[in-house]
C-alpha cells in the first residue's frame, strides 16, 4: 500500500505539492467542457441552448458521485491517519460498489423521465430531439465517469494528487482529439454533432475508469475482494454518514442550477445558452480555488485523525490567503474581459450579453466562494459533514433561490445572478465565523 505522509513535514510544501497536480487534473475536466461549448456552439445556437439544457441533470448525477467521494476521501484519510490499512481496502471496494448502483439507478431513472425532466426546466419542444441526441449516449455510458470520481477520491486521501491528475489529463486529451472528430464527422467518421460530443465524453472516461481499477488493484492495492462478499454491508455506515450529507450538499447545486436554467429559459434561449457559457468559463477561473478545497479534505483527514489539530488550522489560514489573492485577481480580470471571453463561444449577440452579465457580477464574490468551499472541505475532513450541508443549504435554497425569484421580477437576468452575489457574500461571512470557533490552535488571518 502506497501513501504519503501528511501528518509530518512543512505545512505549506505539502499544499503546493498537492494543489499542482489536483488543479491540472481539475483543468483537464473544465477544458473537456469548455471544448464541448466551443465546437458545439460552431453548430449553432439551438444546439448549444440544448447543450446547456442538459447541465442541470449531468450535475446531478456528477454531485452524487462527488458526495461518495467526499464520504470515501474522508474516512480513508482518517484510516491512514491512524495507520488501520484494513479499513482502506474496505471503504474503497464498498464505495465502488455505492457509486455503481446509484449511477446504474440514475441512468435508468433519467433515461425513462427524460421529456419530463426537460419538460420542467423549461426546454422548448423544438429542442427536444437535440436534447435527446445528447443525453440518449451520456445516460448509457454514466457509469464510466462516476466510477473514476469515486477511485480518484481514494488514491487523493492517501495524498497522493500526481496519478489522478494524469489520468484526467489522458481523459481530456482524447476527448480533445474526439470531439471535432466525432461532432463534425472528420477522416471518414459520420458526422454526429451533438451525440457526437456525448460519445466523446463518454468514450474519453472509459479510459480513466479502466486505468483507475488497475491503479487501485494493482498499484495502491486499495481493493480487497473478500469485501465483494462476506463483509460488503460492514463499513457502510461509516462510508454513507459521511457521503450522504455531503450528496445532499452537492445535490443542492444542480437543484440551483436547474432553478437558475428555468429563470433564465423565461427570456429566450439565446439567453439559456449564455448562461451556459458563462458556467463554463467561470468553472475554469473556479480551478484553482476547487483546487485548494479539494486537498483539503485529504489533508485534514489525515491530521485529524493523527490528532495534529495544529497542522489543520496552518492549512487553512494558508487556503485562505492564496485563495483571496485569486478571487480577487479573478474578479478584475472578468470584469474587464467578459465580453472577448463569451465571444469566443458565439456570434450571437444576445448569447454574449447574456454570459457577460453573469461573468462580470459573480466573480466579485470569488473571494468569499473560496472561504464557503474550505470551510465545507475542512468540515468534511474532519468527518462532520453537518456545516457544510447547512453552507450549501443556506447559500442557495434558503437566499439564493428566494431572493433569485423576487429579483428577477424587478431586474430581470441581472436580478437573478446579483441574488447569487448577496448569497454567496453572507455565507461566506458565516462559514468564516464557523471555522474560526473550531479549536485549530491558530489565527486564521
Amino acid at each position: 500500500m502506497i501513501k504519503h505522509n501528511l501528518t509530518q513535514g512543512d505545512v505549506g510544501k505539502h499544499l503546493y505539492t498537492m494543489t499542482g497536480p489536483m488543479i491540472w487534473g481539475i483543468l483537464s475536466i473544465m477544458s473537456m467542457n469548455i471544448v464541448d461549448t466551443f465546437y458545439v456552439g460552431q453548430l449553432g445556437t439551438d444546439p448549444l441552448a440544448a447543450m446547456s439544457f442538459t447541465i442541470p441533470v449531468i450535475s446531478i448525477l456528477l454531485s452524487l458521485a462527488f458526495g461518495i467521494g467526499i464520504g470515501t476521501s474522508s474516512v480513508i484519510a482518517r484510516a491512514i491517519g491512524a495507520q488501520e490499512h484494513d479499513l482502506v481496502r474496505s471503504y474503497t471496494t464498498q464505495s465502488l460498489f455505492i457509486a455503481l448502483t446509484i449511477a446504474v439507478a440514475f441512468a435508468i431513472s433519467g433515461y425513462q423521465s427524460m421529456d419530463l425532466i426537460f419538460e420542467l426546466l423549461g426546454a422548448p419542444k423544438h429542442l427536444m430531439p437535440l436534447i435527446h441526441q445528447f443525453m440518449d449516449i451520456w445516460f448509457l455510458g454514466s457509469f464510466v465517469v462516476v466510477i473514476p470520481m469515486v477511485g480518484n477520491s481514494a488514491i487523493r486521501a492517501a495524498g497522493n494528487t500526481k496519478l489522478p491528475s494524469f489520468v484526467m489529463m489522458s481523459v481530456a486529451l482524447v476527448n480533445i482529439v474526439l470531439d471535432p472528430i466525432l461532432i463534425f464527422g472528420l477522416i471518414g467518421f459520420p458526422r454526429m454533432e451533438l451525440a457526437g460530443a456525448a460519445l466523446a465524453t463518454v468514450i474519453s472516461y472509459s479510459i480513466a475508469f479502466f486505468l483507475g481499477i488497475y491503479f487501485l488493484a494493482f498499484k495502491f492495492r486499495f481493493l480487497s475482494w473478500s469485501s465483494c462478499h462476506s463483509k460488503v454491508f460492514k463499513h457502510w455506515h461509516a462510508i454513507l454518514r459521511i457521503a450522504i450529507p455531503a450528496m445532499g450538499t452537492n445535490l443542492i447545486a444542480p437543484i440551483s442550477i436547474a432553478i437558475t436554467t428555468w429563470l433564465v429559459a423565461r427570456y429566450s434561449p439565446e439567453s439559456v445558452a449564455g448562461f451556459g457559457v458563462a458556467s463554463r468559463v467561470e468553472s475554469l477561473f473556479l480551478v484553482v480555488i476547487m483546487g485548494i478545497s479539494s486537498i483539503m479534505g485529504p489533508f485534514v483527514g489525515q491530521n485529524w485523525g493523527a490528532g495534529q489539530y495544529t497542522r489543520v488550522g496552518i492549512a487553512v489560514k494558508l487556503s485562505f490567503r492564496f485563495t483571496s489573492i485569486w478571487g480577487i485577481g479573478s474578479a478584475i480580470l472578468l470584469w474587464f474581459l467578459a465580453a472577448p471571453i463569451a465571444g469566443l463561444f458565439s456570434a450571437d449577440q444576445r448569447v454574449i450579453d447574456s454570459a457577460s452579465i453573469y461573468l462580470q457580477i459573480m466573480p466579485v464574490t470569488y473571494l468569499f466562494l473560496a472561504v464557503i468551499m474550505i470551510s465545507s472541505s475542512t468540515a468534511n475532513g474532519i468527518g462532520n459533514p453537518l456545516p457544510s450541508l447547512i453552507m450549501s443549504f443556506l447559500r442557495l435554497i434558503a437566499l439564493y433561490i428566494p431572493l433569485a425569484l423576487a429579483f428577477a421580477y424587478f431586474f430581470n437576468l441581472l436580478g437573478i445572478y446579483l441574488a447569487g452575489a448577496i448569497a454567496n457574500i453572507i455565507v461566506g461571512i458565516g462559514a468564516y465565523i464557523w471555522i474560526k470557533r473550531l479549536k485549530l490552535n491558530t489565527p486564521l488571518i
